[in-house]
């Protein structure tokens, strides 16, 4: 009766696994995980500090995504990006590896640990321990990785027209991250600020430093510029000018509200950014008539003119005719940081470490009440905890990235396909920029606009090789 029981079970159990599989495959499934995912990424991803309690929220909804992206052990799109599914786990890896116990004679010998392991043996806690110097906050970075992997991971199954629509939910957070600058900064202090830490008396948006709301504010202006083209090559008229005009106006206004440098920078090279998707969409000489595109120069002229007075009002040129102290310390902090790094060289310091390190090799003519908690500077900090085997993982993403945006911009895609790469070129270039006078992908929400835009240029890459003619429309790769 047993076997019979089990035999008559086992038809029942392959359909539930067959509906499974068929749900995974569709496509409300995969978009629903990125929308819960994207709705914890905006509204507690912004900030970088791991003693901020919304990183434990974020990082369980990251966790979420992931088993339920896999879920059930679908492997068929990780196979065909193999090669970047492994450079991400050699990421994981190097983490891993830096938390492997070693004995104590090997570890005092590893460069830079022996005033440490003289410290443990007048403290009399000789014993094994990992090569990271500071374990704790090595676990902490490991963790720090999952929102942007589930992110990427989850774009990974998306089609082209579903990564589409994340792009204008990316857009829509900015709206409501530059809405709620501005009433920051006319309500002043910390009111409406989502985390203890926070620039005071700042546009921050949905972060808690004002740079990193001007790094996703000028990725915005892009996207709007992307779906803008998009939507004019398929047929949109003087209301896809319009909304995308007021869009851009107020993600402008916000950048400038922030009163940050990084706006300075970021916010011309996302305006060129949106108008190098418009003329890759062919949307700029599409269907729209001669009135409509001398009202939408005009109405950019006026867009810019309202920046430049914006500017004056929120005093941003005040700000770069002042000494910023912060500005000064981060220049004068490039010595000791290559020094820091030199004395950890090759194997580094361990992920997370920073700011216990450099504190030995500060000079005290740096000495001040500016809190330095990261480099600044991604590269050497990168240097610094990682050593020469994070470098090489560094230098191999980069020469990945050059060739595939050099690809890309060469290459004979659908008008479609071509923007929205084009968009996640310039996306992961301005916060890679950042990234040398900043810290932006550490925080959950950038660090997954990061991955995302990745992936977004990953699968170009692929679609250039099996590209169909230009008629051929729309992509669902």
């Amino acid at each position: 009766m047993a076997v019979s029981t089990i035999a008559a079970a086992a038809p029942a159990r392959n359909s539930l696994i067959e509906r499974a599989h068929k749900r995974a495959s569709g496509g409300a499934y995969r978009i629903a995980i990125m929308a819960v995912l994207g709705s914890f990424l905006i509204l507690a991803g912004g900030a970088s500090r791991p003693d901020e309690i919304q990183q434990v929220v974020v990082r369980l909804a990251a966790v979420a995504a992931i088993v339920a992206t896999l879920w059930p052990l679908q492997f068929g799109r990780l196979r065909a990006h193999r090669k970047w599914v492994a450079g991400v786990g050699a990421a994981y890896a190097l983490m891993l590896a830096q938390l492997i116990p070693l004995p104590p004679g090997l570890w005092a010998q590893m460069p830079g640990h022996a005033i440490y392991a003289e410290i443990a043996e007048t403290a009399g806690a000789v014993g094994w321990r990992p090569l990271s110097l500071t374990p704790d906050l090595t676990v902490n970075a490991l963790h720090a990785l999952l929102p942007a992997t589930a992110a990427g991971l989850a774009a990974l199954h998306l089609e082209s027209h579903q990564r589409l629509r994340v792009m204008r939910w990316l857009v829509a957070g900015a709206c409501v991250g530059a809405i709620l600058g501005l009433v920051q900064l006319g309500a002043g202090g910390d009111t409406l600020h989502f985390f203890r830490q926070s620039s005071s008396d700042s546009a921050v948006g949905l972060f808690a430093n004002r740079n990193h709301q001007a790094a996703f504010l000028a990725c915005a202006l892009t996207l709007t510029g992307a779906l803008a083209g998009v939507r004019l090559h398929h047929g949109g008229g003087r209301r896809t000018v319009l909304v995308s005009l007021a869009v851009a106006a107020l993600l402008l206004l916000s950048l400038l509200a922030t009163g940050s440098r990084m706006a300075l920078l970021l916010g011309p090279i996302g305006l060129v950014g949106a108008i190098w998707c418009l003329r890759a969409s062919g949307g700029w000489a599409g269907p729209i008539s001669a009135r409509t595109r001398a009202a939408a120069v005009l109405a950019t002229i006026a867009l810019l003119a309202a920046a430049a007075l914006s500017a004056s009002r929120f005093g941003i040129f005040d700000r770069l005719a002042q000494t910023d102290a912060a500005a000064e310390s981060r220049v004068a902090m490039l010595d000791p940081l290559f020094e820091t790094a030199r004395a950890f060289m090759p194997w580094g310091s361990g992920f997370g470490s920073f700011d216990s390190v450099y504190r030995r090799f500060e000079p005290d003519a740096l000495l001040s009440t500016i809190y330095m908690n990261q480099a600044h500077n991604e590269p050497l900090q990168l240097a610094i905890e990682g050593g020469i085997p994070a470098l090489i993982l560094l230098g191999l993403f980069l020469c990945w990235w050059a060739g595939s945006a050099i690809g890309i911009v060469r290459s004979r895609l659908s008008p479609e396909r071509r923007t929205m790469a084009i968009a996640a070129i310039m996306v992961t270039f301005m916060l890679m920029a950042s990234s040398l006078v900043d810290y932006p992908l550490r925080t959950p929400l950038l660090g997954a606009v990061y991955a995302f835009s990745c992936v977004q240029m990953m699968r170009a890459v692929a679609a250039r090789r099996r590209f169909a003619p230009a008629d051929a429309c729309p992509e669902r790769g």
